[in-house]
């Protein structure tokens, strides 16, 4: 099974392909932002991706629309709309970074 870590403390959870990234953290207690619930309105689940970018899932229109060009060009993601088919590593950056 894949692995999620989380830095910079080194929190693990294990991973599954049809469980979002913003659900593994909020199963296993882990805090993140996510004000709209999962639904890529609000953008506060953003994460930035440190490892195994290439192991998630592709960026949807609304995803895109909310971070732009730049942001996902930086390597963030929004939780809510990312999954994962192996062990990828990130960083839940602060509200206004």
């Amino acid at each position: 099974m894949a692995t999620l870590t989380v830095l910079p403390g080194g929190e693990e959870y294990p991973l599954s392909p049809v469980v979002s990234i913003l659900n593994t953290l909020l199963r296993n207690g882990h805090q993140i932002m996510h004000k709209c619930g999962g639904k890529a309105q609000c953008g506060t689940c953003r994460v930035e991706i440190l490892a195994g970018a290439e192991r998630l899932s592709p960026v949807r229109p609304a995803e895109r629309e909310r971070l732009g060009d730049e942001l996902l060009a930086a390597g963030r993601r929004l939780a809510c709309q990312s999954f994962a088919f192996g062990d990828i590593t990130i960083r839940i950056p602060p509200a206004d970074d």
